[in-house]
């Protein structure tokens, strides 16, 4: 849906009116149209013209009384096209009116004030490919203050619609009469004559009006609907009579009949407006394309100069307005065709100058005008306050423009009619009893001819049916007082419903129930009885027994006061006779602590005790079960490793040579893990020779073997020691001298000791 506003264009969604796009236009300096002494409320850009053509949009604004037109794309309506001159396509001034169309072959015709101050009223043909064309300036027999309605294009003929001053009833006065004119699509304007102007434009007097000796006339149009060759048109009375409104229908042959009919003439401004003859009253009509517009002689276009104005009006079908409505005045209409149960039904939907939709039927066969639904869709006292209006079969709903707003109305409520009879009686042509889903609903699948929907429209709803009241939604909870009680702060939430949706109408069923719901109310709590005693706690000695009683008689409730005392009696039990004294059982105490450990390594014992005296076993009661005394290892690691190394033994000869000999001495080192020392190990530690000379008082300084022979017992024999060291000795000697062995002795030539 794309619709204009002041400085806007918008395009909602046609299913919620979402907004899709926004689209500013605004004018570039509104300070210059102030300038020229225009209000500043009329300085902005009043958009006069919105069409569609090949998914664009051309549209039209005052743009601050300088109009500037724009083409833009419909899917897209900030993206300009193209933008032309405005000047006879849109007015000046944004309370002068304005309606254009484009056709198929693109051209655009327009019909609004072509100047400034707004004294040149003008029908153009001004974009497209065909010749630009308007009607004949200040001549005030082919416009006269017009004020233009909508444009149609029928077949070879653009239709204008508008109400002007009526120049045949000006010796008597003024009056304003509703017209309709027409011009070929294929006029090129005239030769010499007429070369820029209309060669085809007509205009006839639109009759809508109540049959009879002194016909009442409704002359001034305010709305049109063309659907299906007819045009539906709104006709009122003039603003300073009583109010009154017509909606009268034309179909094209009431149209051609006043075409083709004889001119209305008046040969001077002294003269009365008499009728002339049409001597070729197919010159301007459909199919007539020869010899006109610039191939005309000079005849038809004299004529065409001379008469515009048809004799003849033209009149409605049946002769009379199709819906009357007194002391209203309707501003805009739309039409839909209604496939019903037993025929096609035109719905017409009006607006009302106070702000009302109207749904209206006319049937044909009764000669009846029926009111089927009225809505009231802004507050009282709005002016005027419908802007436009459309209709969307599709989408089944009427959408109406009002101050600032977009209104979406279904043509259907059936949803409104709970049960058969109201629903059949209603005479809506949307709405039929579905006795399947037992349901108000418009035809199944859109066939309304299927057995099981029910619709009988043969005369005007029927008021006085009895209608059954139904009750209204429950209107929200609200703090009520108390009756009963004298307290302020005793409140209740209290709702209620009424008995209007429908209320009970001609002796219809009254709503069933109640309509007032109470809930929430204070409430002071209050005990019950007390209950019976309970049985002794004991059957013997000292004992007890208790009764109760509870806050529930009735319980404390939003915000009421609990009960005040005690919820339990007590009452010792008499006359019991004394228990006897049971065996008393012994029970172990706690056991002690762990005692210190016996061994710091290696492992040790602990143990711990406890005593049969929690309590001691008395009255013949069982002793503990049990040991009283308990163990456990304790510092089980490894002892750490000391060593202590001996002192050395005296020095031992060895070796005896005939130069000199050996000594040596020893000593060994101790190792124990654990403190026994019966279980210490011994290694040999440290080994020292020296060698001794005969005669000599010294040695040489001794020389260390450690670790050269592997570790040997205390208690190792001194064979087996000195076996031990003899087989390292010879090693040694091998390596730094030049020795050989003999037996357990060397022989060392190279060192010179024998």
């Amino acid at each position: 849906l794309i619709f204009d506003s002041r400085d806007c264009l918008f395009r909602l969604s046609l299913d919620d009116l979402a907004q899709i796009e926004l689209a500013e236009w605004k004018p570039e300096d509104p300070s210059k149209c102030m300038f020229k002494g225009q209000a500043q409320e009329d300085c902005h850009n009043f958009i006069r013209v919105l069409l569609l053509h090949d998914e664009m949009i051309f549209t039209c604004g005052t743009n601050a009384f300088k109009p500037l037109c724009q083409w833009r794309y419909a899917s897209n309506l900030t993206a300009i096209n193209g933008t032309v001159d405005g000047r006879a396509k849109c007015p000046f001034n944004p309370h002068h009116n304005a309606t254009a169309l484009i056709t198929d072959d693109g051209d655009l015709y327009t019909a609004t004030a072509v100047d400034f101050a707004a004294t040149d009223p003008s029908i153009n043909r001004n974009l497209g490919p065909s010749k630009p064309l308007r009607t004949v300036r200040s001549n005030s027999k082919w416009l006269n203050e017009p004020n233009f309605i909508s444009v149609y294009e029928i077949d070879d003929f653009i239709y204008f619609f508008f109400r002007e001053t009526a120049v045949e009833f000006i010796n008597c006065g003024k009056k304003i009469y509703s017209r309709v004119a027409r011009v070929c699509k294929s006029d090129n304007g005239g030769r010499f004559l007429l070369e820029d102007n209309w060669t085809s434009f007509q205009k006839a007097r639109i009759n809508c009006s109540i049959p009879g000796d002194f016909p009442f006339y409704f002359d001034e149009m305010q709305s049109t609907f063309y659907s299906e060759d007819k045009v539906y048109a709104i006709l009122t009375t003039p603003p300073n009579s009583i109010a009154g409104s017509a909606v009268c229908v034309y179909n094209l042959t009431a149209f051609n009949t006043a075409f083709t009919g004889d001119f209305k003439y008046q040969e001077n401004g002294q003269s009365a407006w008499m009728r002339h003859d049409n001597p070729k009253p197919m010159e301007r009509s459909a199919g007539s394309s020869s010899k006109r517009s610039s191939e005309m002689s000079g005849e038809p276009l004299v004529v065409a100069q001379q008469y515009q104005l048809m004799n003849e009006a033209v009149q409605p079908v049946n002769k009379k307005p199709l819906l009357f409505g007194e002391k209203e005045r309707w501003t805009h209409i739309v039409v839909d065709h209604v496939i019903g149960k037993e025929d096609i039904y035109d719905v017409v939907f009006l607006a009302t100058e106070d702000g009302k939709i109207k749904k209206m039927i006319s049937l044909h066969d009764n000669n009846l005008t029926c009111l089927i639904e009225e809505i009231k869709i802004v507050p009282n006292g709005a002016k005027r306050p419908v802007k436009a209006m459309k209709i969307s079969s599709e989408k089944g709903a009427v959408f109406i423009s009002t101050h600032g707003k977009i209104i979406k109305v279904p043509v259907e409520r059936c949803h409104r009619f709970t049960d058969p009879d109201l629903c059949v009686n209603a005479r809506d042509p949307y709405c039929g009893w579905n006795s399947r889903i037992n349901q108000c609903a418009g035809p199944p699948g859109g066939n309304p001819h299927v057995d099981y929907w029910i619709q009988h429209i043969e005369s005007c709803p029927i008021l006085n049916y009895p209608v059954n009241g139904n009750w209204s939604d429950w209107g929200d909870w609200q703090v009520c007082q108390q009756i009963n009680t004298d307290k302020d702060d005793d409140d209740c939430m209290c709702r209620s419903r009424y008995c209007n949706k429908p209320e009970p109408l001609f002796g219809g069923r009254p709503c069933r129930g109640p309509n007032v719901e109470v809930t929430n109310c204070t409430v002071h709590g209050q005990w019950t009885e007390w209950s019976s005693w309970s049985s002794c706690s004991k059957t013997c000695g000292f004992a007890v027994k208790y009764r109760t009683r509870h806050c529930g008689n009735p319980a404390p409730r939003y915000g009421g006061r609990i009960c005040i005392g005690d919820n339990t009696e007590s009452q010792y039990c008499e006359n019991l006779e004394p228990c006897p004294v049971p065996p008393r059982h012994g029970k172990w105490s706690v056991w002690s602590g762990w005692s210190a450990c016996t061994a710091n390594c290696n492992g040790g014992i602990q143990n711990r005790r406890r005593l049969c005296n929690d309590p001691q076993p008395a009255q013949g009661g069982t002793p503990c079960i049990g040991d009283k005394q308990d163990w456990r290892m304790c510092n089980s690691q490894t002892c750490e490793e000391h060593t202590k190394v001996t002192k050395w033994t005296p020095w031992i000869k060895t070796n005896i040579t005939a130069a000199g000999h050996l000594e040596q001495r020893f000593r060994f080192s101790c190792r124990a893990p654990v403190l026994d020392k019966n279980m210490i190990k011994s290694d040999f530690a440290k080994g020292q020779t020296r060698v001794c000379f005969d005669g000599k008082s010294d040695c040489l300084k001794p020389r260390d073997f450690k670790d050269t022979i592997s570790p040997i017992d205390t208690y190792s024999s001194v064979h087996r020691v000195f076996k031990k060291y003899c087989r390292f000795r010879r090693k040694l000697f091998k390596k730094y001298c030049n020795c050989r062995t003999l037996g357990v002795f060397l022989v060392c030539q190279k060192c010179g000791y024998g």
